[in-house]
């Protein structure tokens, strides 16, 4: 019988695809597993059992867990359940719960997006208006509804603007000033319109009324005035007669027409321009009208601000907002460069509007000047719904069918007469919250199969979408929910953490400077996971467990070993503990000033134990697995892939260890005096574990039965064949 050893020295390639399990000739294939079940990847190579959860409150409801940073003293957790949100402080402590402007329903949860700036957070949604979510306290915060900045007389209200019906609809008030008629010349109108304001050219008109598809009541804003364009008029030697260029005027012959602000020229008194004209139409965009006395040069004039005023006056230069119930309410949000930006309405899946700088709720576009606000569209060959807004290098923007960034010029911001947008990479996004992690950001593709990093490439000056799941993509099942974790207290390993739709947790471990990157999956003990976020460098969760949800945060490293712990503490050690009610009739796994002292079902909220102990932990156990790919031996005569083989013993490497199991053989680990009271003292170096059977696939199976400390570092098997 031949011997053959098999070192595995790291699991940094984490658990892989099972059809990969005959690709003995990758380098993943070396440094992988056929399953990485409830451990951590370490950034030295190793894994260690998970972290357990630390039970901090019982949630009302289903809910959504966004993190909201004010400061370094003052971090937030966020639980938006239906029609409210619930504020908890970062040791769990429920702070407010607000109700007031909650709009999201339950099945909006998990499409919320989100950004925020200081004391302020934007929650947007296309079903409804955004929300602004403000810190008014240490412990008080406000919903209101998105509110534009208004001018001082209140005249102009500076939100965005576009006109959504056909070109040659036109729109005119029944007068210039006061409570008018508007009435369009095609049914557009709906009561949804009522509470709006349409520009009729510059003026707004304030809707105060609904009579039909075509008529609305209104208060107009000011004066309805408009202005022409620089020098509007042209006179011809020796004719009384002026021609005015008005693009898409919309007016009709015979219409009367006021006219101020008109200087004289060509010989021409400004009092002849001045004041009610008789206009004649010679086309969309040109009419005439007369004066007295007779023009010295043909030339143009009239100056730069001649403006023009009209009862009834039919124009095509009208806009309606852009975020409203009719037109549709945006999908995306962020802060970027000092613009808060919006993109996705349903009337515009792919407009892109930004406010104007440090202006966060104006967004007037006024003359295009460098500062102020930004409205462009994708302009792709497909319908882009845009998604996700997300502020990185540059602005990105994730739609339903690809990737696309507006990237500011080289040592500039982005302004209004340089903005363009440019696809670069055609995956689609989909729900979930894109997240900056590790130099790119992560984004789940829209099939729900693959989880992406958009990350730029200086070599092709361009962005690209590598697929981080390709070699474990069966551990990715429809994700929901998303964050990352950038090291905790006690350790520096970094994570992104994904919430499948089977309550699951898919966890990426990343360290692109040593070339690190595996996957591992996490399960929830007697439950499932529903929802993460990251606060304060610690993984916070909403956990599914016997019909209601409970929020848990994560230890900080493996030094807790038990799910939804709760931890007491007595003046005098005790036998006898009382426990929360909530766990009547729970089998729970214990621990006593720090050491292990197995299962004890809890009857009537009391514990007994059998020895005093001055602090208890109690909680629920969940189970380890590590199983490596099939051992392959290579012969000079080829592989013995496929072919029966025996694992005799394997030797692994473990550090601070309290339990392990090998194919069901467990490590014991004995007092080494005879003072009990003394705590074991947890295995660091190799231990050996004899196995039994042959096998076509021979693999090792590394587990755990008892919830301690287990930290494998590698493990060298013994082929016999």
């Amino acid at each position: 019988m031949a011997i053959f050893r098999q070192v595995q020295t790291n699991f940094a390639s984490g658990e892989l695809n099972p059809l990969m399990r005959f690709r003995s000739d990758t380098g993943a294939y070396q440094n992988g597993a056929s399953k990485l079940r409830n451990v951590s990847l370490l950034n030295t190579g190793g894994v260690t059992r998970r972290p357990g959860t630390i039970h901090l409150d019982v949630l009302s409801a289903r809910s959504r867990l966004i993190s909201f940073d004010f400061d370094e003293n003052e971090r937030y957790v966020l639980a938006f359940s239906a029609n409210a949100l619930t504020v908890y402080s970062i040791n769990g402590v429920l702070l407010t719960t607000v109700t007031s402007n909650a709009s999201w329903s339950a099945s909006e949860l998990f499409e919320l997006t989100y950004t925020q700036v200081g004391d302020t957070m934007i929650v947007a949604h296309q079903s409804w208006a955004p929300r602004i979510i403000r810190r008014t306290g240490s412990s008080t915060f406000t919903i209101t509804p998105l509110a534009f900045d208004q001018s001082v007389n209140g005249d102009k209200t500076y939100q965005p603007y576009y006109k959504f019906a056909d070109d040659s609809v036109t729109l005119s008030c029944s007068a210039t000033t006061g409570s008018v008629t508007v009435t369009a010349s095609a049914p557009v109108f709906s009561s949804d319109y009522v509470g709006l304001r349409l520009k009729w050219q510059t003026v707004e008109v304030e809707i105060t009324g609904y009579t039909d598809a075509s008529n609305l009541t209104g208060t107009i804003r000011g004066t309805l005035q408009a202005e022409y364009d620089i020098d509007p008029f042209r006179s011809t030697l020796g004719s009384s007669v002026i021609e005015v260029t008005h693009v898409l005027h919309g007016f009709s012959s015979g219409q009367n027409v006021t006219i101020s602000g008109a200087n004289g020229f060509g010989g021409i008194e400004a009092a002849a321009l001045n004041g009610s004209k008789t206009i004649t139409v010679v086309d969309d965009n040109v009419y005439t009208f007369t004066i007295t006395g007779s023009p010295t040069e043909s030339v143009d004039g009239g100056g730069p601000s001649v403006k023009y005023t009209s009862s009834s006056t039919a124009t095509r230069t009208w806009y309606e907002p852009v975020f409203s119930t009719p037109n549709g309410w945006p999908a995306a949000v962020a802060f970027h460069e000092g613009r808060l930006w919006f993109g996705g309405t349903t009337s515009q899946p792919d407009g892109l509007y930004g406010s104007t700088v440090n202006q966060y709720f104006n967004f007037d576009v006024g003359e295009g000047l460098d500062n102020q606000a930004i409205q462009v569209s994708i302009g792709s060959e497909d319908i882009s719904n845009i998604q996700h807004l997300i502020s990185n290098r540059d602005l990105q923007i994730f739609t339903a069918t690809g990737e696309f960034v507006a990237a500011k010029p080289i040592g500039k911001p982005l302004t209004p007469s340089d903005t363009r947008v440019s696809r670069q990479t055609p995956y689609g996004s989909s729900k979930v919250t894109p997240i900056p992690f590790d130099g790119g950001t992560l984004f789940v593709q829209s099939s729900g199969k693959s989880v992406r990093e958009f990350i730029y490439a200086d070599t092709e000056n361009s962005y690209a979408s590598t697929d981080l799941s390709l070699l474990a993509g069966h551990l990715i099942v429809s994700p929901r929910d998303m964050a990352v974790l950038y090291g905790t207290a006690t350790r520096n390993e970094q994570y992104a953490a994904l919430v499948n739709s089977d309550g699951t947790l898919a966890i990426f471990h990343s360290a692109r400077a040593e070339g690190l990157a595996g996957w591992t999956l996490w399960s929830a003990s007697d439950g499932s996971f529903d929802s993460v976020c990251s606060v304060n460098n610690t993984l916070y969760v909403s956990v599914l467990r016997d019909g209601s949800y409970a929020l848990e945060k994560f230890a900080p490293d493996d030094s807790l070993t038990v799910d939804s712990s709760r931890t007491y503490t007595a003046g005098t050690p005790g036998t006898v503990w009382i426990v929360d009610s909530a766990l009547d009739g729970e089998t729970v796994h214990v621990f006593g000033d720090g050491e292990y002292l197995g299962e004890h079902i809890i009857s009537s909220s009391t514990l007994t134990l059998e020895d005093p102990v001055s602090t208890i932990t109690v909680g629920y156990n969940y189970t380890p697995e590590i199983k490596t790919l099939p051992a392959n031996i290579m012969l000079p005569s080829g592989s013995m892939a496929g072919m029966p083989k025996r694992i005799t013993k394997v030797y692994v490497g473990l550090d601070t260890t309290l339990g392990v199991s090998v194919e069901g053989n467990r490590l014991i680990l004995r007092h080494v005096t005879d003072d009990l009271s003394i705590n074991v003292e947890p295995y660091s170096g190799i231990a050996e574990f004899y196995i039994l059977g042959y096998y076509k696939e021979a693999q090792v199976t590394l587990s755990q039965v008892d919830p301690v400390k287990m930290r494998v570092l590698g493990l060298n098997m013994e082929v016999a064949f």
